[in-house]
């Protein structure tokens, strides 16, 4: 039992890991340029104002510009959210499907806990191999999602913002 969950956390450390790397390149790539074009959206807000603008307007402006970037980083963590729940379901699912075929007579018969725990594995790497090949969609929905999002924000720093995006 001890081989099986070292198994587990070896597919589960390498999913992870590809995960945080498509994670890294999105915030390297969409989210970092997005926070630059922010503060330099804020930053004209005080220019615009100048020394006779209102306290309000600048605020109003500041928070304009902060919205792309706040909904591409939402974007971005309810699909993480989503896939990590994805992975963790089809893990339960196939936990769910081994303690259903084990009967009371097999405690005991070391082939037949074999045969169950050889069962679970292959279910929990096809949990994982479905999960890693829902990251690439996951990607293009998240890319996607922010071009459109923060195309249609509204204001200047929508207008903006809208390049992002590759398609």
């Amino acid at each position: 039992m001890a081989d099986l969950q070292a198994r587990v956390n070896q597919l589960t450390s390498k999913v992870e890991g590809d995960l945080t790397n498509m994670v890294d390149e999105i915030e390297r790539l969409k989210l970092r340029p997005m926070g630059r074009q922010m503060y330099s959206c804020i930053v004209s807000c005080y220019d615009k104002a100048g020394k006779n603008g209102r306290k309000e307007q600048i605020e109003q402006c500041a928070q304009q510009c902060q919205i792309p970037y706040q909904q591409a980083q939402a974007v971005t963590q309810q699909e993480i959210g989503n896939f990590q729940n994805r992975l963790q379901n089809g893990m339960m699912q196939c936990q769910n499907d081994a303690q259903a075929m084990v009967t009371p007579d097999m405690q005991g018969n070391d082939k037949k806990m074999k045969q169950v725990e050889d069962n679970l594995m292959k279910c929990i790497e096809g949990a994982v191999g479905k999960s890693k090949n829902e990251m690439g969609p996951m990607k293009q929905r998240i890319e996607s999602r922010m071009t459109v999002e923060v195309a249609g924000s509204g204001g200047d720093a929508g207008k903006k913002s809208g390049w992002f995006g590759r398609g």
